[in-house]
């Protein structure tokens, strides 16, 4: 799971596997505060960062030259404008999850963490389809099935991983949420640690649906974009698919009852853990949160 528990304590939801789009936007967002870390030159490294995520962007759509430097521009403005767009409720949302952490946590108090997550992604993510759609507009047929590929590829690891013994895959999901938890609460005793396996094989294993609803989602994006239908277009269909992402399917569960499942999941580690292990995930919170200030270069603001 990685540096995953942000978004289990942030999004009231299941651990997310390794290879999902959200998770792999969260290693690319700690590479970049590790770089902040190591400069402490916030203009070198947004320059550094503007470079390597537009390295990243074309290499998935094996953008032109033309297309790159539209797509180097795209991004230098979100770097500008992120502090007005985001930094707000990103600070909201670290004071609301830092009082909690601090008084108590509660299923009212995360009802409004997981609002605020929702109103913070959405925002994120409309104000990157902005900016994304006219480039992906240019895209050609060869480009789109460029794009299909790689990420097909990227969902066809964890359809190796569900081909795993069920055994094996019960314990890769226990040891990688128990080392989710350690990394934001610090190191835990036997006994909770065996509880959190114990909590973890309880829990409805539903990779398979969602990989399933990925691909789905994958194949009818495609499909449209090959139509060609303009940046307007694009826009509606790629954020249809965002407001719809916890949309699995028939025969699944509803996002609703996910969600109450995150909760529970939440709520079960946070009475786990004792008054030291709390302040030590606030203080790895706000660790987190200066990262994404300097990244911002609001730090000091």
């Amino acid at each position: 799971m990685n540096e995953s528990f942000p978004s289990v304590l942030l999004r009231s939801a299941p651990p997310p596997d390794r290879s999902k789009p959200r998770h792999r936007s969260t290693r690319v967002a700690l590479l970049i505060f590790s770089l902040a870390l190591a400069s402490g030159c916030t203009g070198v490294l947004q320059n550094l960062g503007a470079r390597w995520v537009t390295g990243k962007i074309a290499a998935v759509f094996d953008l032109d030259d033309e297309q790159q430097a539209a797509t180097r521009a795209a991004v230098d403005r979100a770097i500008v404008s992120a502090p007005e767009v985001l930094g707000p409720r990103l600070d909201l949302l670290v004071a609301t999850v830092d009082r909690a952490l601090a008084k108590g946590m509660t299923e009212k108090k995360m009802l409004v963490i997981e609002r605020q997550v929702d109103i913070l992604m959405d925002k994120a993510v409309s104000w990157i389809l902005d900016e994304a759609a006219p480039i992906l507009a240019t895209l050609r047929d060869e480009q789109i099935e460029h794009a299909e590929r790689e990420l097909d590829e990227r969902l066809q690891e964890t359809g190796d991983e569900l081909n795993a013994p069920e055994k094996e895959r019960r314990r890769s999901r226990q040891e990688k949420f128990v080392e989710a938890i350690e990394k934001w609460s610090g190191r835990l005793s036997d006994e909770q640690e065996q509880e959190l396996r114990a909590f973890v094989a309880s829990m409805p294993d539903e990779a398979a649906d969602r990989l399933r609803a990925d691909e789905q989602r994958l194949g009818e994006v495609a499909a449209r974009m090959r139509e060609h239908p303009g940046a307007s277009a694009i826009r509606d269909l790629l954020w249809t698919a965002w407001t719809q992402r916890e949309d699995w399917g028939p025969g699944t569960r509803s996002a609703e009852e996910r969600r109450a499942d995150g909760r529970k999941t939440l709520l079960f580690v946070f009475d786990l853990l004792d008054a030291k292990q709390r302040d030590h995930m606030s203080e790895r919170l706000h660790e987190m949160h200066d990262m994404v200030k300097r990244v911002l270069g609001t730090e000091g603001a």
